[in-house]
């Protein structure tokens, strides 16, 4: 006899929800390596000015070279600490994905638990029935 959990839709809903919380974890990761990616970039490019800036210093330079340097220098200063809120914002996101997951985990490892706890409570009664109907089989070939 096949057994058929009458709550299974439920147990379906919970894997779902958990599979569907697991893609939201992958998202916020990967939108997390993109906002560190994007961090090291600026960083670098930050640097590299850096480098070119002090390079002209042993060059004949003009002023305004050296304030367009030093504005694009700024301009990256600004982009850095709005990465940094980002990354941030990415770091919070993977976090809150995190805790999603492991709830939607917990929920769907309580329904499972109760689907099998009703599986073995039906085989536990369908073994049950089994030995009365064999010992009846028994007693009436006795007889």
């Amino acid at each position: 006899m096949v057994y058929k959990y009458p709550m299974q839709k439920i147990v379906d809903y919970k894997n779902n929800l958990k599979i569907q919380a697991e893609w939201k974890l992958t998202e916020a990761m990967s939108q997390l390596n993109s906002e560190n990616e994007k961090l090291s970039k600026l960083q670098s490019q930050k640097n590299n000015q850096y480098q070119e800036l002090f390079s002209t210093f042993k060059d004949k330079t003009s002023i305004s070279d050296l304030q367009n340097m030093s504005s694009y220098i700024l301009y990256l200063n600004h982009h850095i600490q709005k990465q940094h809120e980002g990354l941030k914002n990415a770091e919070m996101a993977v976090t809150n994905s995190k805790d999603g997951l492991k709830k939607q985990m917990i929920d769907e490892k309580v329904w499972v638990n109760a689907r099998e706890k009703s599986y073995t409570a039906h085989m536990e009664k369908t073994l049950k029935k089994e030995t009365m109907e064999l010992d009846e089989i028994a007693i009436r070939v006795q007889r």
